[in-house]
């Protein structure tokens, strides 16, 4: 505006004529359509740059919810495939047994089911074996750290139990009647193909499973 009036003074004092006048003022008004122009553009551009970033931010969150999904429904599955197999295979007993027969749960506690002598020996012999048929969560609470980061102990001498509860005496014993069950060779091997962490004691020779393997190292 300062401008203007100063040209409009010029003019009147005759130093510049119109037509010089009118020459600059329009040279003005193109240079500021120009500017805004520019400035409206380069607005629309960040525009357009925060538009796509948001897309893509909202198509890689979908995609990695999609992707849990497929991981949580493959999980179910494979839960789903371990409990229909003990569910239908479990041996039995008609009479509960009375003795213990102790196992770590994947969760780290130790277990222990009620049985006879014959399936007592059955297990130590490799002829059943003991399988977790619950998933984790469905079973009890997490343990607490036994150390840093979870670590599950491996006891290498047969007084297992005694050092574990000596160890840690806030992990206590659970009856595991519920939630886990024996199974023959054949129905074991199939679990272990499925989920192999779902198989807690297998004392067979070639690869045994639980505190029998770690023993025989």
């Amino acid at each position: 505006m300062a401008i203007q009036n100063l040209r409009d003074k010029l003019l009147k004092a005759g130093l510049v004529d119109k037509k010089q006048k009118q020459q600059v003022d329009t040279q003005d008004r193109r240079e500021k359509k120009q500017k805004t122009a520019e400035q409206l553009a380069t607005e629309e551009a960040e525009r357009q740059r925060l538009f796509v970033e948001q897309q893509a931010a909202e198509a890689e969150s979908n995609r990695q919810r999609e992707a849990q999904r497929t991981v949580d429904r493959l999980q179910h599955e494979t839960w789903n495939r371990v409990r229909n197999i003990c569910d239908r295979w479990a041996v039995r007993q008609i009479k509960q047994g009375s003795r213990r027969f102790h196992f770590v749960q994947r969760s780290g506690r130790i277990g222990y089911l009620l049985v006879n002598d014959a399936l007592y020996d059955q297990l130590l012999l490799g002829s059943l074996a003991v399988v977790e048929r619950l998933p984790p969560d469905e079973i009890a609470p997490p343990l607490r750290q036994l150390d840093r980061g979870h670590v599950r102990p491996r006891p290498r001498r047969r007084n297992l139990l005694a050092e574990l509860l000596r160890a840690q005496p806030h992990m206590g014993l659970l009856q595991s009647a519920e939630t886990h069950v024996l199974l023959p060779p054949d129905a074991a091997e199939r679990v272990q193909s499925i989920d192999a962490s779902a198989v807690r004691f297998w004392a067979r020779s070639s690869q045994p499973v639980g505190y029998v393997a770690d023993l025989a190292s």
